[in-house]
């Protein structure tokens, strides 16, 4: 088996009794890394928690609820590699960079008179697309860089990337809602593509960085510091949202009827740990910053 942190065996659990055959399906997840020690996603993972899962992946467990998400994208991938006869799909290349074999699969890659366009399928919510920047740090844009540079190794010079992405929770009559709600259900966006030589010395980089396990990084975390909300009673929502306790007070009393209105501190969120991170059971980063929640 593979010793990259892509292939862990999860222990699965069915906390819900999900039925049998789709559980069934969920656990049986055909990923293989081909024996890489890194994948071109795990490169731009947190170096402790690509540490923690290698060690831990035996005791690893993930609910079958969990995998449905991932179960759809899979699904669509399969849907779109079977009926696509106009590019170069799902192929794995590996190249030895910096002492470690890594390895990572495309999409799809379009080959056309002198121009190569790389693109990656993603089936995600609208809340997950509209986070992302896609700019050059973008982790979207991280990976499809690093495809492009294992392709030029194999003697391929990508011209341009795209992702397609489908929404998988996309309503229409959101559109009358939010000037900011994606148009459709399908969008296509336009990554930037790193200079070569930028992009070998970041890869190469970023590499060499898992040599070393350290601790996350507020930005590895996903952190986004407590709020100080300004409420009214009768109101759900909030009325103004502040950094500081105090810019919450000044503004209340500059408005009339202070009596009806409050302050609610809404406290830090590390999104990753708390909803994503499937090594967080057993990392001390996280238990000393949580430590009234119990290890799984």
């Amino acid at each position: 088996m593979s010793n990259s942190p892509d292939s862990s065996s999860r222990r699965l659990t069915n906390k819900y009794n999900l039925p049998t055959p789709l559980v069934e399906a969920l656990a049986a997840d055909p990923y293989d890394a081909g024996g890489a020690d890194l994948s071109v996603t795990s490169i731009w993972k947190p170096t402790q928690l690509i540490d923690l899962v290698r060690r831990h992946r035996a005791e690893i467990e993930v609910d079958a609820s969990d995998l449905i998400p991932s179960a759809l994208g899979s699904a669509f991938h399969t849907l779109m590699e079977r009926a696509d006869r106009h590019a170069i799909k799902e192929k794995r290349l590996f190249a030895h960079i910096e002492g470690k074999l890594i390895s990572g699969q495309f999409d799809r890659l379009i080959l056309e008179n002198e121009s190569a366009t790389l693109q990656d399928y993603k089936v995600t919510t609208v809340a997950r697309f509209s986070r992302h920047s896609h700019g050059a740090d973008d982790e979207w844009a991280q990976q499809l860089n690093t495809y492009a540079f294992l392709l030029r190794l194999n003697g391929i010079q990508v011209s341009a990337l795209q992702v397609i992405v489908i929404l998988r929770n996309w309503e229409r009559y959101m559109l009358m809602r939010s000037l900011d709600y994606p148009s459709l259900m399908v969008q296509v966006v336009n990554l930037p593509l790193w200079d070569p030589a930028e992009a070998e010395e970041r890869i190469r980089a970023r590499v060499r960085t898992h040599e070393v396990v350290s601790p996350c990084t507020p930005e590895e975390m996903w952190y986004k510091p407590a709020k100080f909300a300004v409420m009214r009673e009768g109101r759900r929502s909030a009325v103004r949202l502040f950094d500081n306790e105090a810019a919450a007070q000044y503004f209340i009393s500059t408005l009339k009827g202070t009596a009806s209105h409050y302050i609610e501190r809404r406290p830090e969120i590390y999104t990753r740990c708390e909803e994503y991170c499937e090594a967080a059971p057993f990392c001390p980063q996280w238990k000393a910053i949580r430590p009234e929640i119990p290890n799984e």
